[in-house]
């Protein structure tokens, strides 16, 4: 907790204003503290957007509502379960969450439409149910190379890509990873334990990759094996824009 404490400081003082969730390649409603760690993030992040997802299986009433009344945004449920009435289940319980908590709306949209730019002063809290008991493998994305039975790529694309530049993954013992796709941790920008999030941003396994993905060099661990086109679906401006506070924080440094 302390080290979290200090992170959500650091990224207070940077002005952080993206989107914020406090776990990783887990179920976070098995996390306890998942409420305070809310309340934590929303008292410091004033300008972020708080969001969370879970699969369901441990969702109640209490607990949806102890997370938006700790200041949570957005919580998605993904469900990929429609046996012995799941499906509605979830959404009789997204239905009372947001009859119990005071602004709380229960949408029927995507994961991307919870993204959504909105104003600093008022993101919205909303609640909705992606509905995935159709998914299967076919037709998805390689992850890196860490699905068994999909594709790799015979060759790196050359693309860019959206998620190393936008997005910094931290996995349970501290160690700042690639990407989403890097389940098994095996490219390592940093460890919060030991450094500051600008250190490990900056430092010099992360600047690699930047720098070649800005330049569509994907000839790297994990990279070269992904068939993830690297297109973000907001505008292209944001990326561009980020890019460029990338560039303002690594001459920040000393």
């Amino acid at each position: 907790m302390e080290t979290y404490r200090r992170l959500m400081d650091e990224l207070s003082a940077l002005g952080f204003s993206g989107r914020f969730s406090p776990y990783l390649q887990g179920e976070p409603l098995l996390d306890r503290r998942l409420p305070e760690l809310i309340s934590i993030a929303r008292e410091r992040l004033t300008r972020a957007k708080l969001l969370v997802q879970t699969n369901g299986d441990m969702l109640t009433v209490g607990k949806g509502v102890a997370l938006f009344q700790a200041g949570l945004h957005k919580l998605i449920i993904n469900c990929y379960d429609s046996d012995h009435g799941n499906l509605d289940r979830l959404r009789s319980i997204a239905d009372e969450i947001a009859k119990q908590v005071p602004h709380v709306r229960h949408v029927r949209n995507s994961f991307y439409y919870m993204l959504r730019p909105e104003s600093l002063n008022h993101v919205q809290q909303e609640i909705t149910i992606e509905n995935k008991t159709h998914w299967t493998k076919d037709g998805q994305e390689n992850w890196a190379g860490n699905v068994p039975g999909i594709h790799l790529t015979k060759e790196p694309l050359k693309a860019w890509c959206f998620r190393p530049f936008q997005q910094l993954y931290v996995h349970y013992n501290g160690n700042v990873v690639l990407c989403c796709c890097d389940w098994k941790g095996e490219v390592v920008f940093g460890n919060i334990n030991t450094q500051s999030l600008l250190e490990i941003f900056s430092g010099p396994v992360a600047t690699m990759y930047h720098e070649n993905l800005r330049i569509k060099n994907r000839g790297m661990k994990l990279c070269e094996v992904c068939d993830f086109r690297g297109d973000h679906p907001l505008p292209a401006r944001i990326a561009l824009h980020f890019t460029g506070l990338v560039n303002r924080l690594r001459g920040s440094l000393p």
